[in-house]
């Protein structure tokens, strides 16, 4: 069955959404964990658990594709600029956020030395990111 545009929208922006968070999963699920800067993810699940949720998020994917076709929401392709561009633009906002003047509403006022160097860290960051959106645009 067809839906009106706006509500086939936000249905694809649901099951895009949950796409993802699938493909995550089946990622650390694959991988048995996580290595990342300051976050270990730890696989403490057996092989069996493993290969059980695996096959869960299999049927998952399953339920969301019947649902995309049974409401006719087509699959459309998206430029990976476009994706890329998004990511990039939600880490300049995540490292923005880091500066020490958008911290102080924590209720605790950062030594000069910190703030200087988490000043100086955040710009490179930064600097970094503009250059990934120069590389994709």
């Amino acid at each position: 069955m067809k839906l009106h545009e706006y509500h086939a929208r936000s249905l694809e922006a649901t099951l895009s959404r949950a796409d993802e968070a699938i493909h995550r999963m089946e990622r650390l699920l694959t991988n048995a964990g996580q290595e990342g800067a300051v976050r270990k993810i730890e696989n403490t699940l057996s092989a069996e658990s493993r290969e059980a949720l695996l096959g869960q998020l299999h049927a998952l994917k399953a339920m969301l594709a019947a649902m995309a076709d049974s409401f006719s929401l087509q699959p459309h392709s998206l430029d990976i600029r476009r994706v890329l561009d998004a990511e990039i633009s939600t880490l300049w906002v995540q490292f923005e956020d880091c500066r020490p003047a958008r911290m102080k509403g924590y209720g605790q006022k950062f030594p000069a030395e910190a703030s200087a160097a988490l000043e100086e860290t955040v710009e490179k960051l930064l600097a970094h990111v503009l250059a990934m959106r120069e590389r994709v645009d």
